[in-house]
Formats: C-alpha cells, sequence, structure tokens
C-alpha cells in the first residue's frame, strides 16, 4: 500500500503549524550539472530523513498486511476481504485531511494522531476472534481512519533540503525507490514474525513503530527553520483564518494528481490481468514473476530518469511520462496472451516512478507550501483508491471480455490522464496556484507557538 489516499470545501482553516512548512516558498534554481545520487545523500540531514522514511514505511507496509492474514486466520477469507478493504479506504479516503490537520496543529499533532491509531490497533488485534467479526473490522477501519500522514509530511521536507532542482528530482526518485523496496520487503517481514508468533501480536508491533516514527518525524521538523505563514506575503494579517478550497477543485490540482490516479488504476489492473494472462500459458503460481516485472520496470525507470538532465519542462515530462503508461497498457494488450506478458508488464512499471518523481517536483513548484503535505498526500491517496478501483471494476470487465479489452480500456484511461496533464498551465498562476482565491480573510487565534 502507498501512504499516504474528500475535504470539506470551503472549511475554516487555522494558521498552519511553523514547522510544517517552508520558511519561504523556495524557487529552487536549476543546475547545470547531473547530479549523482551519491552527491545528493551527502547533503545534510539527507540520510537521517531516508532512514526516517523506511521507519515511517514499516507499519504501512506491514499493518495493512497482517490484518489480512490475522482475519483469514479468524474469520475466513470473505471477512478478511472486507476488513482489508475497509482498512485501505479508511486510510485512503481521509488522507487528504488528516494532513492538513496535522498541518495546523503542528508537530504534537502527528505524534497524538499516532498515539490513538496506535491504541485502536491494539485493541483491534485484542478483539479479533471474538465472535462478532463486525466489532474488530470497525475498530480497525477507525485505527486506519487515524493512521498519521507521515510520509506525505516527509516528502514536503525535501524541498527544504536540496539546493536546487537537479538535486530535489534525485532525492525524490531516490526516496520513491526506497519506498518500493520497503513495500517489497514488508510482506517478508510480516510472514517470518507470524511464523514466530501470533498474528494479532504481529499487528499490534507493527502500530507501535507508528510511535517511534511520529517523534522521528517531530525531531526534524524541529531542526529545520520555523517558517513564516505564506498569507504575510500577500498582505494578509499573521495568523488569519481563511477557508481554503480543495486543491482538487483547483487546476493545477487536478493535473498533478489525475495521471497519478490512472497510474493506481492501471496497477491495480495488473492484479487481475495478470494472473489471468499467466494462465493462458503457464501455473498461475509463476505470475509473481510479472509482478515483479512491474516493481523491477519502476525502478529502472526511476534510475535512469533521476540521473538525466532534463531540457523539457515538468509539463512536458508528465505529459510523456503519463502517455508511455499508455503505450505500455497498449503493448499489454497485443501480448496479453502470451509469455511475453511480463515483458509488457516491465515496460507497464517503466513510467511509474518517474510519474511520481514528477508528480511531487510539480507538488514543490505549483502548490503553496503551507499544503505540500496535504497535496503529497492527495498523491498517495489518488494511487491507492486507483487502484482499489483497477482491481474491482478490472475484474467485472475481464470476467466478461478477458483481459485484452481490460488492457485496452487501462490504455485509454491514461490517455485521458495525458491531455490532462498536458492542459496544466505553463506556469503556476494565482488562480490555480492559491488556494485562498477570492475568500475574504477571516479572523482567528494566534498560535501560541507561532513567532
Amino acid at each position: 500500500m502507498r501512504p499516504g489516499r474528500h475535504l470539506p470545501v470551503g472549511r475554516r482553516h487555522e494558521r498552519p503549524h511553523p514547522h510544517l512548512v517552508p520558511a519561504v516558498r523556495r524557487s529552487h534554481p536549476v543546475s547545470d550539472t547531473t547530479i549523482s545520487y551519491r552527491a545528493t545523500l551527502s547533503v545534510p540531514k539527507v540520510k537521517g530523513v531516508i532512514a526516517l522514511g523506511v521507519l515511517s514505511r514499516l507499519p504501512a507496509g506491514l499493518v495493512p498486511f497482517v490484518v489480512l492474514i490475522s482475519f483469514t486466520q479468524h474469520y475466513g477469507i470473505g471477512i478478511a476481504g472486507l476488513a482489508s478493504g475497509a482498512l485501505l479506504l479508511a486510510i485512503a479516503v481521509p488522507g487528504p485531511a488528516r494532513a492538513r490537520w496535522c498541518t495546523d496543529h503542528g508537530p504534537r499533532g502527528v505524534v497524538l494522531m499516532a498515539l490513538a491509531s496506535v491504541v485502536l490497533f491494539v485493541v483491534a488485534a485484542t478483539v479479533t476472534g471474538y465472535r462478532l467479526w463486525q466489532i474488530p473490522l470497525v475498530i480497525t477501519a477507525a485505527a486506519g481512519a487515524l493512521f498519521p500522514p507521515l510520509t506525505p509530511s516527509l516528502r514536503a521536507i525535501w524541498s527544504r533540503l536540496m539546493p536546487d532542482k537537479q538535486h530535489l528530482q534525485s532525492i525524490h526518485t531516490l526516496d520513491s525507490i526506497v519506498e518500493e523496496l520497503t513495500f517489497v520487503t514488508t510482506p517478508l517481514i510480516g510472514s517470518a514474525a507470524m511464523v514466530l508468533t501470533d498474528s494479532r501480536w504481529v499487528t499490534a508491533v507493527g502500530a507501535f513503530l507508528l510511535l517511534p516514527a511520529a517523534l522521528g518525524l517531530t525531531a526534524v521538523l524541529r531542526t529545520l527553520p520555523i517558517a513564516a505563514d505564506d498569507s504575510t506575503e500577500s498582505g494578509d494579517q499573521a495568523g488569519a483564518t481563511v477557508r481554503r478550497r480543495s486543491l482538487m477543485r483547483t487546476r493545477d490540482g487536478q493535473g498533478i494528481t489525475v495521471p497519478v490516479i490512472a497510474l493506481g488504476l492501471c496497477g491495480g489492473g495488473l492484479n487481475v490481468i495478470i494472473p489471468a494472462a499467466t494462465e493462458d500459458y503457464a501455473n498461475v503460481i509463476s505470475s509473481g514473476y510479472a509482478f515483479a516485472a512491474f516493481s523491477l520496470g519502476g525502478a529502472v525507470g526511476g534510475l535512469l530518469y533521476g540521473r538525466r538532465k532534463w531540457t523539457a519542462s515538468l509539463r512536458q515530462r508528465y505529459a510523456i511520462a503519463t502517455a508511455a503508461l499508455a503505450v505500455g497498457a497498449l503493448l499489454l494488450a497485443a501480448l496479453s496472451s502470451s509469455p511475453l506478458t511480463i515483458a509488457a508488464v516491465f515496460f507497464v512499471g517503466l513510467p511509474m516512478t518517474p510519474i511520481f518523481v514528477i508528480a511531487y517536483l510539480l507538488v514543490d513548484e505549483r502548490i503553496d507550501t503551507t499544503r505540500h503535505a496535504e497535496a503529497n498526500a492527495w498523491l498517495g491517496s489518488g494511487y491507492n483508491l486507483g487502484s482499489g478501483a483497477g482491481s474491482m471494476l478490472g475484474g467485472q470487465l475481464l470476467a466478461l471480455t478477458g483481459p485484452r479489452l481490460v488492457a485496452i480500456t487501462l490504455a485509454a484511461i491514461a490517455g485521458v490522464a495525458t491531455l490532462i496533464a498536458h492542459r496544466l498551465p505553463n506556469k503556476s498562476s494565482s488562480d490555480t496556484e492559491s488556494d485562498t482565491a477570492g475568500v475574504p480573510p477571516q479572523a482567528g487565534k494566534l498560535s501560541s507557538e507561532a513567532p
């Protein structure tokens, strides 16, 4: 699961906490040379934040997997599927709202949310096995609804640490690759732990990892410069409370998020296409090789993208990467009934990491700094919701038509997402970048920790 997946429109919004936003809206200079990954890792604090990212993603990958196994053991696969879906939806849907809340309340808000989520996960693990399966399911979903936005907050830190756009591109690529490897590793860790002890204990231990991760994030945020409210740059009084538009109501927000949703739909569609296509020429168990090829494609694409010095604008690169996703899906449709399916899946995976990296760079370039964590949460939520929808709808369509038409449908969706990415403004404009455009400031409380 990718952490980080509707927000009330016109919601009163307190001044963001100074530790969760940059001191100024940084405009990163463009480097004339290609930045090596070693040079990026040599930037102060980067290695520590990378390690903290691994710690933050371990519970995000471990807990949903172990919950699925635990419910399967105690209630059967049918109920386990309901519990897994409820947990993933609970994590995904309110993700941007949680990130916004934590931005309002500062580092302490992240720790409080982590603590509440841990307590609920432990209670859910304790009551798992009771005759009424609805009780642990509801508590598990409640714990997921309070899952702290650790990864989106960490992603927002990179623009504050990197000296230029080449370093920023490099670190987002490295971070995305580390993220993929972490989510490959967590099921293995979970399986090994469940051999040694009860799955309910593994759920509790996995949830407890949220606390050191949240405390680590808090420590990092407190070492960064105190941030100034962006509203002061536009002449608004410091600490004013304003009503914010949802990012998804802006042209930039839609243009950045829709290609990631399309990528999620393709990833979810592969969950049903790969086993069905594999059955035509081999044992379905061997479909694991094709899933590995998808992840490998993402890693290779990320490494290639991150090492190159690009002259095209981010908008152009985003449209090209999304178009490559459409081409990969068409190739998958052409090869869906042959042993070459695995090669097609690899090509579908190639633009995965570049799409995420460019999306994060676009967030840094076009979205108000006070909303970076929220925007990053929209990307994670968009991918996860798209993946879930792709699996469910793709499975229904596949049962009626076969894998080829599913792949063609995914290619068409990626084509539409390409057009939306291409329609992004050449430069961030005030009506799309500002989340308070046309909304007068309203009186509100000053944060007690504000400078």
